[in-house]
């Protein structure tokens, strides 16, 4: 996924929820597990049964982190704060 989608993702998640876009959230989640973010914060995204609040902040950390990959820079998100 690039920066755009990963950020028009972000504004649907953060507007109208994860119904709907459950299969966009677990391409994020395997991107994120193939670049070796923290298994804390992809475990959290991928579960349905956690917190809304819990998944969109876990979303944030994760899109920054797969952002700067796409940029070329280094992933700040080897583990969940």
């Amino acid at each position: 996924m690039s920066s755009t989608d990963l950020a028009e993702l972000g504004w649907d998640l953060a507007s109208d929820g994860f119904a709907g876009r459950e299969t966009a959230v677990r391409e994020v989640v395997r991107t994120a597990r193939a670049n070796g973010l923290s298994p804390v914060l992809t475990g959290i995204l991928g579960d349905p049964q956690q917190p809304t609040v819990a998944r969109l902040r876990a979303y944030g950390r994760i899109a920054a982190a797969l952002g700067a990959i796409d940029a070329g820079r280094p992933a700040a998100v080897a583990h969940a704060a």
